[in-house]
């Protein structure tokens, strides 16, 4: 098991040193998963909202540098009650305990979500193998209408974008 485990997190290691892709745009899945807090999010609750997701681990290069970005992004929209930022993290709550410490990040993080991920966002090659690209980007608008889906650093600017175009008011 600890074999298949180190076979996925090196695989998904891989993938984030891959060029910037985007593809169509396929739907955010229905997901449930606990925050950092022990605390339920539900995409199926979010109906009404606008939901930036985020894909990402710690060991993953490109997701350490967009955070400080994507903060910013979370700042400007802070008083906006229609968004929510939420990051999935394929790593586990013990780890991020203590990276999160000194690396802040103010998406609400689901850790442990790594089956999940790629049961839910992984995609098969024509070998059969999984593939989920990190990091990954999506925005889901009020109709739950998947709007955004960017890979990699590219990703940033497209949240920024999109949630331009969510709330006018809120352009710098």
């Amino acid at each position: 098991m600890r074999k298949i485990l180190l076979f996925v997190v090196l695989s998904l290691s891989a993938l984030s040193c891959l060029g910037q892709v985007s593809g169509a745009v396929d739907a955010v899945p229905e997901f449930v998963a606990r925050d950092m807090d022990g605390k339920q999010f539900s995409m199926a609750e979010m109906k009404g909202k606008v939901v930036v997701v985020n894909l990402w681990f710690i060991n993953c290069p490109n997701c350490l540098t967009e955070i400080k970005s994507l903060n910013e992004i979370v700042d400007q929209y802070r008083s906006e009650p229609d968004v929510v930022f939420v990051a999935p993290a394929a790593s586990k709550q013990q780890e991020l305990v203590s990276f999160l410490q000194k690396n802040p990040f103010k998406f609400r993080v689901l850790p442990d979500s790594l089956m999940m991920i790629i049961s839910q966002f992984g995609k098969p090659d024509k070998n059969g193998d999984i593939n989920v690209p990190f990091p990954m980007h999506y925005v889901v608008d009020r109709d739950g209408k998947t709007v955004v889906k960017q890979h990699g650093l590219k990703g940033v600017e497209a949240v920024r974008a999109e949630l331009a175009k969510q709330f006018p008011a809120k352009r710098l």
